[in-house]
Order: structure tokens, then C-alpha cells, then sequence
């Protein structure tokens, strides 16, 4: 081989994912979680939050630049209203279901379309000089769907509240009842990721031609019972106790034991699944944190692969993007 191609084989192989995917280490973003005094209501109480309660989860990696918490942007996703006006953490803006049903699929008719991001979270007050969204709730999953659909719209700077509203009682911090009307913003710049979403008939191409890892997200019972051919069963249950995300050390010695190596992140890409869009947005956000970042969401889930086995699609049948 001649010293001109040696020289191109190295660059080549420099240059392509695909040979750096054995060798690329994940990286810790525990960031991604918010503790009680991450949140601008909670440092008026410094003192008064227990090293106990301040630290269930420890941060183990610092966020990628220094946040303006008077820029800082906190909504209340609980399902119920009624919770929100019984009481919620000061200055946070109430997202009804009603208003935003982040649950909807993507870029499908009738679902979430760019407009309606767009328009909604302006209204919320959401705008181009924001330096932080904080989102929390009750159980995990409500917020974990929304900072997905963020996530695919471009938000880049969304964090969780660790444990949630319960969190935040636990550790005897008051309830406001003051109901936050905010102020629309007047411009939003978005740029969707459309990396992160897997459509269906790309999910037919992938099963078909083995190009991703697929994970189940769903709990054994309903992975026996039916499942996508190849899918592996990582219940997103594993990933949370008690209302808590567990540390990035512990997530990633979940996805080791079902063969995945957190060191190389050799398994390359992988595509989760499961049904209503509920688990598989806790793994997705679980998985993100722990710094796996060649993933994709199969949106409309186990109903759809179902509905296009029994109607027989293809690959080739373009109008199953719309399903």
C-alpha cells in the first residue's frame, strides 16, 4: 500500500462514526436532574434544607455552563389542576393536558406539529433568552414525556425535578397558591431533532436489516405477551425508585447486566419502544442522562407495529410515516 492511501485509510477511519463507535465513552450527565436548590424558589431556604433532602441524587457531572436562575422558567405538569391550585412551588406556570397534550405522537396529523410547540410555549412565556426549564410532577412520566418533546423540538437546557412535588414537601418547603399568569414571549427560535424520532416504517427498515438495538420498555408481562422481533426487555420501571431516578452508576449497571457496555457504548444505536408513549420517555430520559446518545424514540409504539403487521405495510409504503 503506498504512503499516499495509508494516509487516506487513517483519515477515513478517523473520519467515520462508525469506526469510533467501539471506542466512544459515555458521558455522565447527571446534570439533566434538578435538586431542591437548583430551583430559584428554593434558595430562599438554604438553611432549612437538610443535607438529606438537599442530596438524594448527587450530581456527578456540572451543568455545561452557569445557569441565570432569574431567567430560570419552572412549570407544573401534574395531571390534575386542582393539585396546582391547592398548592405549588413559587413562580411555577401550570401546563394543563388540556392546553398541551404532550402525549400526542410527533409530527403527525393531528399530533404535535411544530406549530403547536411553538405557539404554546410562547404563550407559557418561553422565549429566546430563557437559560433554564425546569419541569416536575408527581410520578416521572408526565415530565419525562415533555422533556422529550422538548428535546426533539430543540430545547437543549430542560432539567427534571428529582422526586418532584413530593420532593419538595418531604423536605418541608411551602405551597404557594399564588396562580402565575405569564407573560407570552415574542419570539422562539426552534430546530427539531428529528434524529431522535424513529418513524414507522423506519422501524419496519431497522427489524428488517438489524441496523439498531431495540429495547422494550414495557414490563416482562406485557413483552411476553407481544413484542417487536429483536427487542430486548428493560423494564423503564428500574430506572426510578420511589419517585427518584437512580444515580448514572446504577442505570448504567442496568443496561450492563442486559449486555450493553456503558464503557464503549459499543451496542451502537438503539431505539426504544413501548406503549403510550409513557416507559419508554422515562428510559429515554434515564438512558440520555447516563450518557448513551445514539438513541431514538419509537413514538407511536407496540400499537403501531401492530396495526402494520396486521395491514401487511412495507417499507416502501410512504404513507405509514402518517400513521
Amino acid at each position: 500500500m503506498s504512503r499516499f492511501l495509508k494516509r487516506f485509510v487513517v483519515s477515513a477511519r478517523r473520519a467515520s462514526p462508525l469506526c469510533n463507535i467501539s471506542s466512544r465513552k459515555l458521558t455522565d450527565r447527571s446534570f439533566r436532574l434538578a435538586n431542591l436548590l437548583d430551583v430559584r424558589a428554593g434558595q430562599a431556604y438554604k438553611e432549612q434544607v437538610s443535607m438529606q433532602n438537599y442530596h438524594p441524587f448527587m450530581h456527578t457531572a456540572a451543568p455545561e455552563k452557569k445557569l441565570d436562575m432569574s431567567k430560570q422558567i419552572l412549570l407544573d405538569v401534574r395531571d390534575d389542576p386542582s393539585e396546582y391550585e391547592k398548592g405549588h412551588i413559587k413562580d411555577a406556570i401550570y401546563l394543563p393536558r388540556d392546553r398541551f397534550d404532550f402525549y400526542d405522537y410527533l409530527d403527525t396529523q393531528g399530533g404535535i406539529t411544530f406549530d403547536k410547540v411553538y405557539n404554546k410555549l410562547r404563550e407559557i412565556g418561553v422565549g429566546s433568552d430563557y437559560s433554564d426549564i425546569v419541569l416536575y410532577d408527581n410520578a416521572g412520566e408526565n415530565v419525562c414525556r415533555l422533556w422529550y418533546v422538548l428535546r426533539y423540538f430543540g430545547f437543549s437546557h430542560v432539567r427534571i425535578l428529582n422526586g418532584g412535588y413530593q420532593h419538595w414537601l418531604k423536605a418541608g418547603l411551602p405551597e404557594d397558591t399564588t396562580v402565575v399568569a405569564p407573560t407570552p414571549s415574542k419570539e422562539l427560535p426552534l430546530k427539531p431533532t428529528r434524529t431522535i424520532l424513529t418513524r414507522p416504517t423506519q422501524m419496519l427498515e431497522n427489524v428488517q436489516h438489524r441496523r439498531s438495538k431495540i429495547i422494550d420498555t414495557r414490563s416482562p408481562s406485557e413483552y411476553k405477551a407481544s413484542r417487536i422481533p429483536g427487542a430486548v426487555n428493560v423494564h423503564a420501571a428500574q430506572f426510578m425508585k420511589d419517585g427518584y431516578f437512580k444515580p448514572v452508576h446504577d442505570i448504567r449497571e442496568i443496561m450492563r447486566a442486559q449486555g450493553f457496555d456503558p464503557e464503549n457504548n459499543s451496542m451502537g444505536h438503539i431505539i426504544l419502544y413501548g406503549d403510550k408513549n409513557r416507559g419508554s420517555s422515562v428510559a429515554f430520559y434515564a438512558l440520555s442522562m447516563a450518557g448513551f446518545d445514539r438513541l431514538s424514540l419509537y413514538d407511536q409504539g407496540i400499537s403501531n407495529w401492530q396495526l402494520n403487521q396486521e395491514q401487511k405495510l412495507t417499507i416502501d409504503q410512504e404513507e405509514a410515516f402518517q400513521r
